[in-house]
């Protein structure tokens, strides 16, 4: 297999990834919309602008996962074949960045997954509870976005290691 179809493989994962949160941010912006229209007590209609919010953000990332990787697949294979050598390092020094990222935003939400978490159990209020919620589901849907991303990576970086030796 030629290495540009290593990087392909790799934007289309991308590309899976931003149609699953797609999905994933219509779903909860359907939810929040119930609970909008049919919330009957101030916990339910506190929860309308939490959901929203991760709703909004989950559709945002899938929409930047969708457009940027199907833009890069002609600009690396044009890259690659213009000097294969140079696109292999230069790939090889763009996952090293962003592959150090992985375990500091794993830490990242599991904080705001606590404070989330905290603010559910210790408050009283509708807004903040519902704010707690809205936190626990971004974390979570974070953390699930970053392992396949963090996979991906890995499977693409071997890739590159090897094409290199």
């Amino acid at each position: 297999m030629d290495f540009i179809q290593h990087t392909v493989n790799w934007c289309k994962g991308e590309i899976f990834e931003g149609k699953m949160s797609l999905l994933f941010g219509a779903i909860v912006l359907v939810i929040s919309l119930v609970y909008w229209k049919l919330g009957s007590t101030p916990y339910a209609k506190a929860m309308f602008l939490p959901l929203l919010m991760v709703a909004l953000l989950a559709i945002g990332a899938g929409i930047y996962l969708i457009s940027a990787n199907r833009t890069r697949i002609p600009v690396y294979t044009e890259a690659y074949n213009a000097d294969p050598e140079r696109f292999i390092q230069h790939e090889k020094e763009r996952t090293e960045a962003f592959i150090k990222w992985y375990p500091r935003s794993q830490y990242i939400f599991l904080g705001v997954l606590i404070v989330g978490a905290m603010e559910m159990i210790l408050s009283h209020g509708a807004m903040f509870r519902a704010v707690g919620i809205g936190l626990m589901i971004l974390s979570l849907y974070v953390f699930v976005l970053d392992h396949f991303s963090e996979e991906r990576a890995a499977v693409y970086h071997g890739h590159i290691v090897r094409a290199l030796k």
